[in-house]
């Protein structure tokens, strides 16, 4: 979830003890839809608990008096993330969701699939990996470039032998010095 302060600022929130199903699964959209029901366009307060490996900041979030988190599980629209759950209660209301078939409840027992095991089997990316410029063809030119810049400076500084490189009749050309410029190149 996103929250945008007023000054412009926005901060990527991940609601704590609870999983919503990701985008590409089953249930993703109608989940995805509940909390913009409850929070879109609205003031909310967050109680930060943590911050995860990504630097989202892991929280409870209010609108009013209404707990976001617990209404998300209430409603069958999330899972109870029982490895990192502090609120004991979840539990109990996932069960009555359960029993309920209420929100992704109500989904075939096959297409119900947490969406942590959902992330393990590879299918929950959440945004597709975008085709765009690769780093290392780049690295692997400045690399180039530098190496041969280097190895340039020091034949010229005469600190690299490349004789052993270059044929002997073209070695004698360049140290006889019959470079002829025509005048229109000639250096100042």
């Amino acid at each position: 979830m996103k929250v945008n302060y007023g000054d412009g600022m926005t901060v990527v929130v991940r609601l704590c003890s609870i999983d919503t199903p990701e985008k590409a699964q089953p249930y993703g959209p109608e989940a995805r839809e509940a909390l913009a029901a409850l929070v879109l366009n609205k003031s909310v307060r967050i109680e930060p608990t943590a911050r995860d490996r990504y630097g989202r900041i892991v929280g409870r979030v209010f609108r009013g008096r209404t707990f976001v988190n617990e209404e998300m599980v209430r409603h069958g629209h999330a899972w109870v993330y029982h490895d990192y759950s502090k609120e004991p209660e979840f539990a109990r209301l996932e069960e009555r969701a359960r029993k309920a078939r209420q929100g992704l409840w109500a989904l075939p027992k096959a297409k119900r699939v947490p969406p942590w095991e959902w992330r393990k089997l590879g299918k929950g990316k959440a945004r597709p990996v975008e085709k765009g410029w690769k780093l290392w063809p780049w690295l692997l030119a400045a690399l180039v470039a530098g190496a041969l810049a280097g190895g340039a400076y020091l034949w010229m500084t005469g600190r690299l032998d490349i004789s052993w490189l270059v044929p002997s009749s073209l070695l004698r050309f360049w140290s006889v010095g019959q470079v002829h410029l025509p005048a229109s190149l000639s250096l100042c």
